[in-house]
C-alpha cells in the first residue's frame, strides 16, 4: 500500500510494560500497513498513564513543537474517548489508538462474510462507548483510517442505531457459529485427530498449513493475512487421516472487542486435540511474541491443550532461540512434507494411547479403517499364526474397539 499519510507514535513506558521497543516497532509495521507513514516514535517513561492525556500535557506540548503538520498521532494503547479529545486539543491532528488501527487492518483483510460481521461487530462496539464528543475523529467517520471497512457505510453516530445493528450482527454471528458448531459436532463424533495452527501474526502459519496439506492458502509477509480459520485434511505417510486448522495470528494488546468478536474463530482451536505453535525464529522479537502467544492461550482456556513448538524461517535463520517447556523442532516451509509430518508423529507417541492387535486376513477391511482412524507404527504379517500384527496409537480405545468390533 502507498504512504498517503504522515504520522508519529507516541507510548507511556511503565514498570508494566515488558518491552516497549518491540510494542512500538510493532505499531510501526501495523500503521505503515494501512498508509501511515510514521516519522518518529516518542516514548515518555512515567509510574503510570496520564488519566487525562495518556502522557504528560507539556511532553505533548513538546511533542507539538517538532511538527509542522501532522495527519495522525497514533497512541500504542487503547485509550479513551477523554483522552483522545485532550490529545486533539493539543496536538490538533487526529488521534487513533492501537485498537483503531488494529481494526482498519482486520478490515482490510476481512473477505468472507463472518469474517466482515465479525469486523463490523468489533468496530460498533469500539465506537458506541465514545460516541460523546469525539471531536476531529467523529468528523471523519465513514471514510478515515479506523472506521472504514465492512461496517464504513453503517457507521451510523446513533447510539439506539448502534445498539440495534449489533444485536442483527450478533444474530448473524450465532448463526453462523452454530453451522461451525455442527461441523465440529460431527468431527467429535467420529474422533477424527485435529491438529490447530496458532502463533504470532505473520510467524508463518499459512505457509506450514500449504506445507502440511499441500493446499494453496495465500501466503503474504503481512499482519493478519489470514482472519477466516481454514480447514484442510491432513494425510500421514501411513495412512492415517487428520484434520488441520489454520487461525488468526496473535498479537501484543489484542484488543478486547476483538477477541470477543472473533470468538468463534478461535473456537475452531479450542477443540484441537494439538496446537501447533508456529513461532517465527527469525524475529528478533521472540520472546516478546512467545509470551504474548502463551498468554492469550491462557485467557482463552486453551493451556491444557498438547502443544507442538514449530520454530520456523530456519532458511532464514537456523539457530534456535528460544527454549521451550513444549516439544519443540527447527523447521521451514521448504522442507517435505513428510519431515513436517514426522514432527506431529512424536506429538501422537507422547499424548495418545498404544495398543496391540492380532487381526485375521479375512477382516482387511478393519485394518484399512485401522490405519486411516488410528495412527499405526508396525503392520506385520506373522506367517506362523496367520494374522496381522498391528501396533499404534489412539486418541481414545473405543475407536480401536468399534473398527474391530470389540466389547466395550
Amino acid at each position: 500500500m502507498e504512504q498517503q499519510f504522515s504520522g508519529i507514535i507516541i507510548a507511556v513506558n511503565t514498570k508494566e510494560t515488558e518491552d516497549i521497543e518491540s510494542e512500538v516497532s510493532e505499531l510501526k509495521i501495523l500503521a505503515e500497513s494501512i498508509g501511515i507513514n510514521i516519522l518518529n516514535t516518542h516514548i515518555q517513561n512515567r509510574q503510570e498513564v496520564d488519566t487525562r492525556y495518556y502522557v504528560g500535557s507539556g511532553f505533548l506540548e513538546e511533542v507539538k513543537a517538532m511538527y509542522d503538520t501532522l495527519d495522525y498521532v497514533i497512541v500504542n494503547d487503547e485509550i479513551k474517548a477523554s483522552q483522545n479529545r485532550n490529545i486533539e486539543s493539543i496536538l490538533d491532528t487526529s488521534v487513533l489508538d492501537r485498537t483503531q488501527v488494529i481494526l482498519d487492518i482486520f478490515s482490510l483483510r476481512a473477505n468472507t462474510k463472518a469474517g466482515q460481521l465479525q469486523v463490523e461487530l468489533a468496530q460498533l462496539e469500539y465506537l458506541l462507548p465514545r460516541l460523546r464528543g469525539q471531536g476531529i475523529n467523529l468528523s471523519r467517520l465513514g471514510g478515515g483510517i479506523g472506521t472504514r471497512g465492512p461496517g464504513e457505510t453503517k457507521l451510523e453516530t446513533d447510539r439506539r442505531h448502534i445498539n440495534r445493528r449489533i444485536k442483527e450482527i450478533k444474530k448473524e454471528l450465532k448463526t453462523i457459529e452454530n453451522t461451525r458448531q455442527n461441523y465440529r459436532d460431527q468431527r467429535s463424533r467420529s474422533n477424527v485427530t485435529k491438529f490447530s495452527l496458532i502463533g504470532y501474526t505473520n510467524a508463518g502459519k499459512s505457509a506450514m498449513f500449504n506445507a502440511l496439506t499441500e493446499a494453496d492458502t495465500k501466503e503474504i509477509n503481512q499482519l493478519f493475512a489470514t482472519l477466516d480459520p481454514k480447514t484442510r485434511k491432513l494425510e500421514f505417510q501411513n495412512g492415517f487421516n487428520a484434520i488441520l486448522t489454520d487461525t488468526v495470528g496473535f498479537i501484543q494488546k489484542l484488543p478486547t472487542t476483538l477477541v470477543e468478536s472473533f470468538k468463534s474463530t478461535l473456537e475452531e482451536a479450542r477443540d484441537s486435540d494439538f496446537l501447533i505453535h508456529v513461532i517465527d525464529n527469525n524475529s528478533k522479537y521472540i520472546d516478546a511474541h512467545f509470551n504474548t502467544v502463551i498468554a492469550l492461550l491462557k485467557e482463552l482456556d486453551m493451556s491444557h491443550i498438547p502443544v507442538i513448538v514449530l520454530f520456523n524461517k530456519s532458511d532464514l535463520n537456523p539457530n534456535l532461540n528460544l527454549l521451550t517447556e513444549e516439544m519443540y523442532f527447527i523447521v521451514n516451509k521448504f522442507m517435505q512434507k513428510r519431515t513436517l509430518l514426522n514432527c506431529l508423529e512424536d506429538g501422537i507417541k507422547m499424548h495418545y494411547e498404544a495398543y496391540n492387535r492380532n487381526i485375521e486376513p479375512s477382516k482387511i477391511n478393519e485394518l484399512y479403517d485401522l490405519k486411516q482412524r488410528t495412527y499405526v507404527t508396525k503392520e506385520a504379517f506373522d506367517e506362523s499364526l496367520e494374522v496381522y500384527k498391528i501396533e499404534g496409537y489412539t486418541k481414545d480405545m473405543s475407536i480401536v474397539q468399534e473398527i474391530l468390533k470389540e466389547k466395550q
